[in-house]
Protein backbone atom coordinates (compact mmCIF):
# COMPACT_ATOMS: atom_id res chain seq x y z
CA UNK A 1 0.00 0.00 0.00
CA UNK A 2 1.47 3.16 -0.74
CA UNK A 3 2.00 6.08 1.62
CA UNK A 4 -0.07 8.75 1.15
CA UNK A 5 2.67 10.91 2.98
CA UNK A 6 5.65 10.10 1.15
CA UNK A 7 7.04 13.89 -0.76
CA UNK A 8 6.27 13.87 -3.91
CA UNK A 9 8.76 15.94 -6.51
CA UNK A 10 7.95 18.99 -6.61
CA UNK A 11 6.40 20.84 -9.99
CA UNK A 12 9.28 21.89 -12.12
CA UNK A 13 9.39 26.01 -11.96
CA UNK A 14 7.73 28.10 -13.84
CA UNK A 15 9.42 30.04 -17.08
CA UNK A 16 8.95 33.67 -16.50
CA UNK A 17 6.83 33.98 -19.63
CA UNK A 18 4.21 31.51 -17.97
CA UNK A 19 4.56 33.48 -14.46
CA UNK A 20 3.59 36.48 -16.17
CA UNK A 21 0.43 34.70 -17.98
CA UNK A 22 -1.29 33.85 -14.44
CA UNK A 23 -4.48 35.52 -14.59
CA UNK A 24 -4.93 38.59 -12.66
CA UNK A 25 -6.86 38.51 -9.47
CA UNK A 26 -10.58 39.44 -10.44
CA UNK A 27 -12.92 39.79 -7.59
CA UNK A 28 -15.48 40.81 -9.11
CA UNK A 29 -15.49 37.23 -10.96
CA UNK A 30 -14.42 35.60 -7.86
CA UNK A 31 -17.34 36.29 -6.59
CA UNK A 32 -19.96 35.86 -9.23
CA UNK A 33 -18.59 31.99 -10.09
CA UNK A 34 -18.87 31.64 -6.56
CA UNK A 35 -22.37 33.13 -6.01
CA UNK A 36 -23.58 31.23 -9.07
CA UNK A 37 -21.94 27.58 -7.82
CA UNK A 38 -23.90 28.11 -4.40
CA UNK A 39 -27.28 28.76 -5.83
CA UNK A 40 -26.98 25.51 -8.70
CA UNK A 41 -26.48 23.30 -5.54
CA UNK A 42 -28.25 25.22 -2.91
CA UNK A 43 -30.28 22.05 -2.20
CA UNK A 44 -27.71 19.42 -2.14
CA UNK A 45 -25.35 22.05 0.24
CA UNK A 46 -28.75 22.10 2.19
CA UNK A 47 -28.56 18.83 3.64
CA UNK A 48 -24.62 18.34 3.65
CA UNK A 49 -24.31 21.32 5.71
CA UNK A 50 -27.32 20.76 8.19
CA UNK A 51 -25.82 17.27 8.96
CA UNK A 52 -22.42 18.39 9.13
CA UNK A 53 -22.56 22.23 10.57
CA UNK A 54 -25.75 23.70 11.71
CA UNK A 55 -27.28 20.76 13.52
CA UNK A 56 -23.81 20.26 15.59
CA UNK A 57 -23.67 23.70 16.12
CA UNK A 58 -27.15 24.06 17.18
CA UNK A 59 -26.73 20.99 19.51
CA UNK A 60 -23.14 22.56 20.98
CA UNK A 61 -24.79 26.27 21.99
CA UNK A 62 -28.06 25.14 23.00
CA UNK A 63 -26.71 22.28 25.28
CA UNK A 64 -23.76 22.99 26.53
CA UNK A 65 -24.18 27.21 26.51
CA UNK A 66 -20.46 29.47 26.82
CA UNK A 67 -20.58 31.29 30.18
CA UNK A 68 -22.12 34.90 30.21
CA UNK A 69 -20.46 37.78 31.86
CA UNK A 70 -21.95 38.13 35.33
CA UNK A 71 -22.43 41.99 36.38
CA UNK A 72 -19.20 43.14 38.38
CA UNK A 73 -17.09 39.97 37.08
CA UNK A 74 -13.43 41.15 36.51
CA UNK A 75 -12.27 39.77 32.70
CA UNK A 76 -9.34 37.67 34.77
CA UNK A 77 -12.37 35.72 36.33
CA UNK A 78 -14.47 35.59 33.32
CA UNK A 79 -11.16 34.07 31.24
CA UNK A 80 -10.92 31.56 34.23
CA UNK A 81 -14.73 30.60 33.62
CA UNK A 82 -13.85 30.01 29.90
CA UNK A 83 -11.12 28.32 30.31
CA UNK A 84 -12.73 25.68 32.66
CA UNK A 85 -15.85 25.24 30.27
CA UNK A 86 -13.14 24.63 27.76
CA UNK A 87 -11.32 22.20 29.92
CA UNK A 88 -15.15 20.62 30.55
CA UNK A 89 -16.12 20.13 27.42
CA UNK A 90 -13.43 19.91 25.24
CA UNK A 91 -14.10 16.66 23.58
CA UNK A 92 -17.88 18.06 22.28
CA UNK A 93 -15.72 20.69 20.66
CA UNK A 94 -13.59 18.95 18.90
CA UNK A 95 -16.78 16.31 17.28
CA UNK A 96 -17.81 19.70 16.12
CA UNK A 97 -15.39 21.20 14.71
CA UNK A 98 -13.90 17.82 13.09
CA UNK A 99 -18.04 17.25 11.76
CA UNK A 100 -17.26 20.82 10.02
CA UNK A 101 -13.72 20.51 8.60
CA UNK A 102 -15.37 17.43 7.10
CA UNK A 103 -18.68 19.69 5.89
CA UNK A 104 -16.27 21.76 4.53
CA UNK A 105 -14.22 19.36 2.44
CA UNK A 106 -17.37 17.41 0.83
CA UNK A 107 -18.65 21.27 0.12
CA UNK A 108 -15.34 21.84 -1.83
CA UNK A 109 -15.41 18.72 -3.99
CA UNK A 110 -19.18 19.23 -4.85
CA UNK A 111 -18.46 22.86 -5.80
CA UNK A 112 -14.72 22.40 -7.19
CA UNK A 113 -14.30 19.16 -8.98
CA UNK A 114 -15.13 19.24 -12.47
CA UNK A 115 -15.97 16.16 -12.29
CA UNK A 116 -19.35 17.11 -10.33
CA UNK A 117 -19.16 14.12 -7.77
CA UNK A 118 -22.43 13.14 -6.61
CA UNK A 119 -22.57 13.46 -2.43
CA UNK A 120 -21.44 9.54 -1.48
CA UNK A 121 -18.40 10.22 -3.93
CA UNK A 122 -18.07 13.89 -2.21
CA UNK A 123 -17.89 12.48 0.82
CA UNK A 124 -15.58 9.46 0.12
CA UNK A 125 -12.99 12.24 -1.67
CA UNK A 126 -13.11 13.85 1.45
CA UNK A 127 -12.24 10.96 4.12
CA UNK A 128 -9.61 10.31 1.78
CA UNK A 129 -8.13 13.76 2.02
CA UNK A 130 -9.31 14.50 5.84
CA UNK A 131 -5.54 13.06 7.20
CA UNK A 132 -3.38 15.25 4.71
CA UNK A 133 -5.47 18.26 4.87
CA UNK A 134 -5.90 17.87 8.95
CA UNK A 135 -1.74 18.01 8.74
CA UNK A 136 -1.43 20.76 6.60
CA UNK A 137 -3.83 23.24 8.36
CA UNK A 138 -2.55 22.31 11.93
CA UNK A 139 1.29 23.19 10.05
CA UNK A 140 -0.27 25.74 8.34
CA UNK A 141 -1.75 27.82 11.52
CA UNK A 142 0.78 26.88 13.22
CA UNK A 143 3.38 28.84 11.04
CA UNK A 144 1.15 31.82 11.04
CA UNK A 145 0.86 31.90 14.60
CA UNK A 146 4.36 31.67 15.17
CA UNK A 147 4.78 34.34 12.26
CA UNK A 148 2.70 37.17 13.77
CA UNK A 149 4.18 36.26 17.48
CA UNK A 150 8.02 36.21 16.78
CA UNK A 151 8.00 40.40 16.54
CA UNK A 152 5.59 40.96 19.54
CA UNK A 153 8.05 38.73 21.73
CA UNK A 154 10.48 40.37 20.47
CA UNK A 155 9.43 43.59 20.64
CA UNK A 156 7.94 42.94 23.98
CA UNK A 157 11.57 41.94 25.30
CA UNK A 158 12.04 46.21 25.28
CA UNK A 159 9.69 46.48 27.90
CA UNK A 160 7.32 49.28 26.11
CA UNK A 161 3.87 48.59 26.50
CA UNK A 162 3.35 50.90 23.65
CA UNK A 163 5.18 49.25 21.21
CA UNK A 164 3.90 46.08 22.49
CA UNK A 165 0.65 47.14 21.75
CA UNK A 166 1.45 48.07 18.65
CA UNK A 167 3.29 44.78 17.48
CA UNK A 168 0.35 42.80 18.88
CA UNK A 169 -1.90 44.87 16.25
CA UNK A 170 0.93 44.19 13.87
CA UNK A 171 1.20 40.64 14.60
CA UNK A 172 -2.49 39.99 14.20
CA UNK A 173 -2.52 41.65 10.87
CA UNK A 174 0.57 39.13 10.26
CA UNK A 175 -0.88 35.79 10.88
CA UNK A 176 -4.37 36.93 9.08
CA UNK A 177 -2.20 37.22 6.09
CA UNK A 178 -0.54 34.06 6.57
CA UNK A 179 -3.42 32.22 6.70
CA UNK A 180 -5.04 33.49 3.74
CA UNK A 181 -0.96 32.58 2.08
CA UNK A 182 -2.28 29.18 3.52
CA UNK A 183 -5.57 29.19 2.23
CA UNK A 184 -5.36 26.82 -0.93
CA UNK A 185 -4.29 23.79 0.93
CA UNK A 186 -7.46 22.66 0.62
CA UNK A 187 -7.69 22.74 -2.93
CA UNK A 188 -4.42 21.39 -3.26
CA UNK A 189 -5.21 18.55 -1.34
CA UNK A 190 -8.73 17.57 -2.23
CA UNK A 191 -8.86 19.24 -6.00
CA UNK A 192 -5.26 18.86 -6.97
CA UNK A 193 -3.94 15.37 -5.39
CA UNK A 194 -1.81 16.91 -3.54
CA UNK A 195 -1.39 14.12 -0.22
CA UNK A 196 1.78 15.49 1.32
CA UNK A 197 0.77 18.00 3.55
CA UNK A 198 4.28 20.23 3.22
CA UNK A 199 4.21 20.34 -0.50
CA UNK A 200 0.17 21.36 0.13
CA UNK A 201 1.30 24.05 2.00
CA UNK A 202 4.47 24.70 -0.24
CA UNK A 203 1.40 24.96 -3.79
CA UNK A 204 -0.41 27.33 -1.43
CA UNK A 205 2.21 29.76 -0.48
CA UNK A 206 3.16 30.40 -4.08
CA UNK A 207 -0.05 30.28 -5.61
CA UNK A 208 -1.09 33.16 -3.55
CA UNK A 209 2.30 35.11 -3.98
CA UNK A 210 1.28 38.80 -5.31
CA UNK A 211 -2.45 38.57 -4.06
CA UNK A 212 -2.23 37.95 -0.34
CA UNK A 213 -3.61 41.62 0.25
CA UNK A 214 -6.09 41.35 -2.46
CA UNK A 215 -7.94 38.05 -0.49
CA UNK A 216 -7.62 38.87 3.04
CA UNK A 217 -9.30 42.42 2.11
CA UNK A 218 -11.60 40.26 -0.50
CA UNK A 219 -12.15 37.55 2.72
CA UNK A 220 -12.60 40.22 5.08
CA UNK A 221 -15.34 42.26 3.49
CA UNK A 222 -16.87 39.15 2.99
CA UNK A 223 -16.63 37.95 7.01
CA UNK A 224 -18.07 41.85 8.07
CA UNK A 225 -20.86 41.25 5.32
CA UNK A 226 -22.04 38.11 6.64
CA UNK A 227 -21.93 39.21 10.19
CA UNK A 228 -23.74 41.85 10.22
CA UNK A 229 -26.36 40.41 7.63
CA UNK A 230 -26.56 37.58 10.10
CA UNK A 231 -26.67 39.68 13.55
CA UNK A 232 -29.95 41.88 11.82
CA UNK A 233 -31.83 38.56 10.62
CA UNK A 234 -30.53 37.16 14.43
CA UNK A 235 -31.75 40.12 16.38
CA UNK A 236 -34.95 40.41 14.23
CA UNK A 237 -36.20 36.79 14.99
CA UNK A 238 -35.12 36.45 18.77
CA UNK A 239 -37.31 39.40 19.45
CA UNK A 240 -40.35 38.42 17.27
CA UNK A 241 -39.69 34.61 18.83
CA UNK A 242 -39.52 36.30 22.21
CA UNK A 243 -42.45 38.12 22.64
CA UNK A 244 -44.47 35.45 20.78
CA UNK A 245 -42.97 32.38 23.04
CA UNK A 246 -40.84 33.82 25.83
CA UNK A 247 -37.75 34.06 26.47
CA UNK A 248 -36.69 30.13 25.77
CA UNK A 249 -38.32 30.29 22.50
CA UNK A 250 -35.75 33.37 21.62
CA UNK A 251 -32.81 31.70 23.10
CA UNK A 252 -33.83 28.35 20.62
CA UNK A 253 -34.44 30.43 17.37
CA UNK A 254 -30.80 32.30 17.89
CA UNK A 255 -28.98 29.78 18.16
CA UNK A 256 -30.85 28.08 15.51
CA UNK A 257 -30.26 30.94 13.13
CA UNK A 258 -26.64 31.50 14.33
CA UNK A 259 -25.54 28.40 13.44
CA UNK A 260 -26.85 28.68 10.31
CA UNK A 261 -25.11 31.99 9.47
CA UNK A 262 -22.23 29.90 10.34
CA UNK A 263 -22.54 27.47 7.94
CA UNK A 264 -23.56 29.75 5.38
CA UNK A 265 -20.01 31.75 5.98
CA UNK A 266 -18.38 28.25 5.78
CA UNK A 267 -20.35 27.62 2.71
CA UNK A 268 -19.18 30.84 1.05
CA UNK A 269 -15.80 31.12 1.96
CA UNK A 270 -15.69 27.41 0.10
CA UNK A 271 -16.85 28.75 -3.03
CA UNK A 272 -14.97 31.48 -2.61
CA UNK A 273 -11.66 29.79 -1.69
CA UNK A 274 -12.13 27.00 -4.98
CA UNK A 275 -13.43 30.23 -7.58
CA UNK A 276 -9.56 31.96 -6.43
CA UNK A 277 -7.85 28.78 -6.78
CA UNK A 278 -9.38 27.95 -10.26
CA UNK A 279 -8.96 31.84 -11.53
CA UNK A 280 -5.25 32.30 -10.25
CA UNK A 281 -4.35 28.80 -11.13
CA UNK A 282 -5.93 28.72 -14.36
CA UNK A 283 -7.87 25.53 -13.79
CA UNK A 284 -11.55 25.30 -16.17
CA UNK A 285 -14.33 24.39 -14.56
Amino acid sequence: MSNPFQPTPPPPPKSPGERRARPRFDTMKIWDEASAALLANREVLLAVLGVFSILPVFALTQFIPLPEPVPGQLPAQLFERWGQYFDDNWLPFLAVMLAQLLGMLVTLALLGDPRRPTVGEAMRQALRASPSFLAALIGGHALAVLSGLVPVILIGLSGSIPLTKVAAVIGSVVILYMLVRFAFIGPAVLLGGERNPVYALRRSFFATKGIGWQMLVFILLIYVAFSIIGWLIQAALVIVTTLVAGAEGGTLIGNLVESAVQAALAATFVAVIAASYRQVLGVAR
